[in-house]
């Protein structure tokens, strides 16, 4: 009998990925809060193994206030954030023990994320994985998607399940998403310009679509895409963008105080705490060292390690936009914000991994592949995975009148 199989649309890296298991070096059994759903949930009730029993009695636990499924039951992290069924081999117990068929949906998926798009699985993995990044990051072509076949009976954690045909879209952006995402995906992609200046004319765009939002204007987003492809092809349209002068005194004044305010108390990882600690330390970052001096400092690092280094791999963080907007569903978002606010989540993740990367290449004197891999890598698990910490420094961003494209341009832009 043939194999019934589905079709999936995902990055071209992902045919290649393979779990690495025990020879991982930060594994995604630590550092995670990690949930178990309910039909796993009902295995583990009846399970008569002894040992696993003890196990599960004493670090499951029921969020009965929850209605998601991802939600239902948790697993009680050990005091180092480590999941206790984790062997001293970096192995997990109970695959070890009954098979890879008894792990939760998503620690059976994970780093894979799926997505259903109006009505096609989307499949991609998370760079919270080191060797999820490594590929999706190192390919210097630029990233492609493609259609593969799995077996019909693949487990998939689904995070979203979107169709724009929803009566509740009718009124919304995301009525036109598939066209939305398609210029995304193309405007980052096209190397004739600067990434940060993709970056910054992708925000301009999707300020546009937000003020067409609130006019109820939403059925002119195809003109506008239209329009903004027009304006991204005339280079001298878009030197307004390209020639727009840039100091980094002002992006470490008012972009990196409420970025530490938020980001140093919620870090629970040490390898991602010695990546920041690097960073500040880097770019002298003191309490008796002016922001000019800081500036300075940052401006130096740039122009000796960072420049040279990302005019050979300049794809790095190419990759890491792309693999995002693919996986987030971009520029949608789960919590019904709006699409300008979408925008600012990518456009600080992108500041964000530009200054560290600055730093660290100035506490070390270079910027290496590793480097960039291991800080976008522990990035990603110890703060974009984490929602809260992002929406917090988003927050205050806005108490601060921080968060207009001129400010934004301001963070992104060197």
């Amino acid at each position: 009998m043939t194999e019934a199989k589905r079709k999936v649309l995902s990055p071209s890296y992902l045919k290649t990925f393979n779990c690495i298991a025990s020879a991982c070096e930060n594994s995604c059994c630590i550092g995670f809060n990690i949930r178990i759903d309910p039909e796993t949930f009902s295995k583990y009730k009846v399970e008569n193994d002894p040992v696993i029993r003890k196990l599960f009695e004493e670090n499951i636990y029921i969020i009965r206030s929850s209605t998601a499924k991802q939600d239902y039951i948790t697993i009680n992290p050990t005091k180092d954030y480590r999941c206790p069924f984790l062997t001293e081999e970096k192995l997990c117990f109970l695959q070890c023990r009954k098979g890879e068929q008894y792990l939760s949906e998503i620690c059976a998926s994970f780093p894979c994320i799926g997505n259903i798009f109006n009505g096609v699985l989307e499949k991609s993995a998370t760079l919270a994985c080191p060797e999820a990044a490594r590929l999706a990051l190192l390919q210097t072509e630029a990233m492609d998607l493609i259609e593969v076949e799995e077996p019909d009976d693949t487990r998939n954690f689904v995070y979203n399940l979107l169709n724009t045909e929803d009566e509740i879209f009718q009124n919304k952006p995301a009525k036109h998403l598939s066209e939305l995402r398609e210029f995304t995906w193309s405007i980052l992609k096209d190397r004739r310009y600067h990434l940060d200046d993709r970056v910054v004319f992708l925000g301009a765009f999707m300020e546009e679509v937000d003020r067409l939002e609130k006019v109820s204007a939403v059925d002119r987003i195809p003109d506008l895409i239209l329009s903004y492809t027009a304006l991204f092809t005339d280079a001298s349209a878009m030197k307004d963008i390209t020639t727009i002068p840039v100091s980094p005194v002002p992006r470490i004044s008012l972009f990196l105080p409420p970025a530490i305010r938020v980001i140093l108390p919620s870090i629970e990882s040490d390898r991602y705490l010695r990546c920041f600690s690097k960073f500040l330390e880097g770019i002298r970052f003191y309490a008796s060292t002016s922001y000019t001096q800081v500036g300075k400092c940052y401006e130096e690092a740039y122009q000796r390690y960072y420049s040279p280094f990302m005019r050979e791999h300049d794809y790095i963080l190419e990759n890491y936009l792309l693999n995002y907007v693919f996986i987030k569903l971009f520029p949608y978002d789960l919590n019904g914000n709006s699409v300008y606010y979408s925008y600012l989540l990518l456009a600080v993740n992108y500041a964000l991994l530009k200054m560290q990367l600055v730093g660290i290449s100035a506490y070390q004197q270079e910027l290496t592949v590793d480097t960039a891999i291991m800080v976008i890598q522990s990035y990603t698990k110890a703060v974009e995975h984490k929602y809260p910490i992002l929406h917090n420094l988003i927050q205050a961003l806005k108490q601060n009148h921080l968060d207009s494209l001129a400010h934004i341009t301001v963070f992104v832009k060197d």
